[in-house]
């Protein structure tokens, strides 16, 4: 008699006349399935969000440029803002000036319905300074290039002493009781009787009067400076 083992071989043969792996193609081809083993599936990595962009800076408010000089000054009586470079207020007197590489403009102003009037000092007091003078009177603006010959005076026209009148362009004006007048020069006249400009500190004298007589003694007066460029 055979042994267990070879018997139950053969009844398994007899139960199972095909091989397992046979049986296995049968099944899974029949069913359109595979016998192999599937492959491991990586997992789909998730997306990374991209950085959202940076917004740029709300705007702040606008900035506004230094005021300049216009360069269209005119001898109307007005000062405009921008129409001068330098300034300066003594009190109820004010003093303006812009210059080029040939004149000098000027404007003055102070509280008065009578003469105002600027200085070029050289020294002290009066003497030797070179004076402009002006007023209004009917609307219609007067001024006088002088020279002072002593320390309190007398400041005559250029002309009475041998010099001459500089003063290109001028024009003043009025209003309430203010008085404004501006003029234009050369830097340098080239009259003994005008002192010359250049760039640099000046020293000045300013005075100004309550009536439109250039011979009435002033009112007010001071002593200050100008910077030209």
């Amino acid at each position: 008699m055979p042994p267990l083992s070879q018997l139950t071989k053969q009844k398994l043969r007899y139960l199972f006349p095909i091989s397992l792996a046979t049986a296995c193609v049968i099944l899974f081809s029949t069913f359109g399935l595979s016998c192999q083993t599937p492959e491991p599936v990586e997992p789909t990595p998730e997306p990374v969000p991209e950085p959202e962009p940076e917004l740029p800076p709300a705007p702040g408010p606008p900035v506004e440029p230094e005021p300049e000089p216009t360069g269209q000054w005119a001898a109307d009586g007005v000062i405009q803002s921008n129409e001068y470079l330098g300034e300066m207020a003594y009190g109820d007197y004010e003093i303006y000036w812009v210059s080029d590489e040939q004149h000098i403009h000027i404007g003055l102003r102070a509280e008065t319905t009578g003469w105002v009037a600027v200085g070029i000092q050289p020294g002290s007091r009066m003497k030797d300074a070179d004076m402009i003078l002006g007023f209004v009177s009917d609307g219609e603006p007067t001024i006088f290039d002088t020279f002072s010959t002593g320390d309190f005076g007398p400041h005559s026209p250029d002309t009475e002493l041998g010099g001459t009148d500089d003063i290109l362009e001028f024009g003043g004006s009025e209003e309430g009781s203010y008085t404004t007048i501006e003029f234009k020069r050369l830097l340098d006249t080239g009259d003994r009787f005008d002192l010359p400009l250049s760039s640099g500190t000046h020293q000045i004298i300013w005075a100004y009067g309550a009536t439109d007589s250039e011979s009435q003694r002033h009112a007010t007066r001071g002593y200050g400076e100008i910077q030209i460029p």
